[in-house]
């Protein structure tokens, strides 16, 4: 067969999905982006081989409806979950407590001692001890109020900071109805305030608007049983209180210096370490004052762990994996929304997240592949591919290396073309997903071309790659 003497031969190339964000703005609305699909490392244990995946994120099953209202917190203790909504803290789903306040978050602190195993519990104004099926209001004058809801529990005491200070008061030793007067001590090491309390190993962490501070029992025998770590301070501080996460071995917050600008941190032990790539800084950048409203949570599911960013300005929602070491987007329905549920439980290995304004409380599951009753949109975007050259081509064929979603019934998945830098969409085109052969054909031609493919079937999806097949042009 005559071949046109301005194109080449075919050429086949295979394309991996695995990658970071590339936006270029702080924006989702170019370049690379993985929406509701996370990156999956399988290594074999017999050779150096390693498989790359994007998986679809688990999805969300409702157990638990309360009235709506916003939502203040959730924890889960002696096998119940404590649920405050709307200014009520709810057992199961039994009221049990009228909170001081019905729209900021409250704090919980799991309390034991040999005499008894209570629940502690406060709203920035006000405090209950919970045992025995009672809670008892705390009424010691010295009780700081207001306070920040993030309860410490070290060494038989429990730690609050006073709002807007850089005090930290603890209560009598096995005894949190009982907060003596001598009992505090400063974070001064920085001129700033408290925005929020956590812990590290055996050390209480101070974290402010400019400076962390870390805090360790000294055992003193008059006031405050803290005693500062001075050589272990950080020189950032924390915009976003309600990012401040503690897991088993570390610290995440978003934090920021007085050079400017956002980012994630990790603190393990002492050592601060920044895991934000650029794009998800300039997202956080963009966000200006509404930083302070971002929320960080953490969960582990289905073989990960993640860090769940909400940025409520932007109304994105940031993932980042600690296996893989990447950051992904997850959302909330079939559109662009954020990922908006909030607080996190753990019961027997698996998160529970709270919405912010219905009551509903969900698991996080991985046999779920929908939220609720809602699609989950998975939604995977390439960089611009142009085979190294700007030459125009002629794309022919584009099949998908994945594993079939539903046995042997195919489903389908939309794939769309942008050859004009993400401005704008093809009408997009159907690709049946099966364990056979998922192609499309006849694609037209470009010079640089980026794909979408979006894919809302209740069923779970794991991709490996997908191949092109093109003719090149061989002048210009």
């Amino acid at each position: 067969m005559a071949t046109n003497p301005y194109f080449t031969q075919y050429h086949t190339q295979r394309f991996s999905f695995i990658g970071s964000p590339q936006q270029r703005d702080g924006t989702f609305l170019k370049d690379q982006r993985f929406l509701n699909m996370y990156p999956e490392l399988i290594k074999s244990p017999i050779s150096d081989g390693k498989k790359y995946y994007l998986k679809k994120r688990p999805g969300l099953v409702e157990f638990q409806t309360l009235p709506a209202g916003t939502a203040q917190g959730i924890f889960f203790w002696n096998n119940n979950y404590y649920t405050a909504v709307g200014g009520i803290l709810y057992e199961g789903t039994t009221p049990l407590i009228t909170l001081s306040q019905s729209t900021s978050p409250i704090g919980f602190a799991e309390y034991r001692t040999d005499a008894q195993d209570s629940l502690f519990i406060c709203d920035g104004i006000s405090a209950w001890n919970f045992n025995l099926g009672v809670a008892t209001e705390i009424t010691d004058p010295n009780f700081p109020n207001p306070h920040i809801p993030n309860p410490i529990f070290l060494d038989g005491y429990i730690f609050l900071a006073s709002t807007a200070t850089q005090t930290i008061h603890n209560s009598n030793l096995e005894d949190p109805t009982t907060w003596p007067s001598d009992g505090f001590i400063d974070a001064e090491m920085y001129p700033d305030s408290i925005v929020a309390l956590t812990k590290n190993l055996n050390y209480l962490v101070a974290v402010g608007t400019a400076s962390i501070e870390f805090l360790y029992d000294n055992a003193n025998a008059t006031g405050s049983p803290l005693q500062r770590n001075a050589p272990a301070v950080s020189q950032f501080g924390c915009p976003a209180p309600f990012t401040v996460n503690q897991t088993e071995t570390e610290v995440i917050l978003v934090g920021s210096t007085g050079n400017g600008g956002n980012t994630v941190w990790t603190i393990t032990g002492f050592q601060p370490a920044e895991i934000a790539n650029e794009p998800v800084r300039e997202a956080l950048d963009t966000e200006g004052t509404s930083i302070s409203q971002a929320w960080g949570n953490t969960v582990q599911c289905a073989g990960h762990k993640w860090y769940i960013l909400n940025l409520v300005g932007n109304q994105r929602t940031f993932v980042y994996d600690f296996e893989e070491k990447m950051w992904h987007e997850w959302s909330s329905g079939s559109g662009q929304q954020a990922f908006s549920w909030r607080f996190t439980a753990d019961a027997v290995g698996a998160p529970v997240l709270l919405s912010p304004d219905s009551g509903i409380a969900v698991s996080l599951t991985p046999s779920a592949y929908v939220d609720i009753t809602t699609p989950i949109n998975a939604t995977v975007i390439t960089s611009k591919i142009d085979f190294d050259t700007i030459l125009r081509k002629r794309f022919y064929r584009l099949s998908l290396v994945t594993d079939a979603p539903n046995g042997d019934t195919s489903v389908p998945m939309t794939v769309y073309w942008s050859d004009d830098d993400y401005n704008t969409w093809s009408s997009g085109t159907t690709l049946q997903v099966d364990g056979n052969y998922p192609t499309i054909t006849q694609l037209g031609y470009s010079r640089r071309r980026a794909f979408k493919f979006v894919y809302q079937q209740p069923f779970p999806l794991r991709m490996e790659s997908f191949e092109l097949d093109i003719i090149q042009e061989v002048r210009r």
